[in-house]
């Protein structure tokens, strides 16, 4: 199972898992700040011991809290093996969540504005009603869970890319969303320009999505580029 855990910024890992049932990376990532430890995003159930070997190798075995970019069980599913966690999710993505797991998940994320780990928290509310983007200032790094991903792309061992030379596939897929009435309707386009736009007042050296490459510089450059599709 190909798969890659590596350091991005003094206190963000990116942990990467090839699943061959979608034929995509799925992506989870890991804050440290001192003594905490906060969870973004936990893989597919079946997943997550994957996971924690690759943090327990670096000496984290215990996390503080879990933050959900939304309610798919892509992003949601190992929260049954945090028991000890604080977990957080926007209610608007309650109902995606199992009842069985729901119990796990007691803490919410407002539509905007500072929320734990020296996050500011946006809602989208375009992948899902309640999906949302976490921003941390000091880092420059803007996790966008699935409202910008890089699903079924290869990365041929470059976790971190070039934000100036990556994301063409996807750039081409919203040229051609914009382009196709029906499409634009059916996947509500004017709210993922929204979205766009709401990220883009945030400083973004790395873009950090929920499937794919972790891109690096021009990244506010290449989502204003998104942006001129409107």
């Amino acid at each position: 199972m190909e798969k890659y855990f590596k350091k991005i910024t003094d206190h963000v890992y990116v942990f990467l898992l090839w699943d061959e049932s979608w034929n995509s990376f799925n992506n989870c990532y890991v804050l440290v700040e001192g003594d905490e430890v906060t969870l973004i995003d936990s893989g597919k159930e079946e997943h997550f011991e994957h996971l924690a070997g690759e943090m327990k190798k670096i000496g984290i075995e215990n996390i503080n809290r879990f933050i959900a970019t939304h309610g798919h069980r892509d992003h949601i599913g190992g929260i049954r093996f945090l028991e000890n966690a604080e977990g957080y999710i926007h209610k608007a993505d309650l109902e995606r969540v199992p009842e069985d797991i729901r119990s796990d998940l007691t803490s919410y994320l407002p539509d905007s504005g500072s929320t734990v780990s020296n996050l500011e928290c946006l809602l989208l509310g375009h992948h899902t009603k309640g999906s949302v983007a976490l921003y941390h200032k000091k880092e420059k790094v803007l996790f966008c869970g699935d409202h910008i991903c890089f699903f079924g792309e290869p990365i041929n061992g470059q976790v971190v890319e070039d934000g100036d030379v990556t994301g063409e596939k996807f750039k081409k897929f919203v040229s051609e969303w914009s382009q196709n009435k029906e499409m634009r309707r059916q996947r509500d386009f004017d709210s993922f320009i929204k979205g766009l736009k709401a990220m883009n007042q945030f400083e973004i050296e790395y873009l950090c999505t929920g499937h794919g490459a972790v891109l690096k510089g021009g990244i506010n450059r290449y989502i204003s580029e998104l942006i001129t599709f409107e």
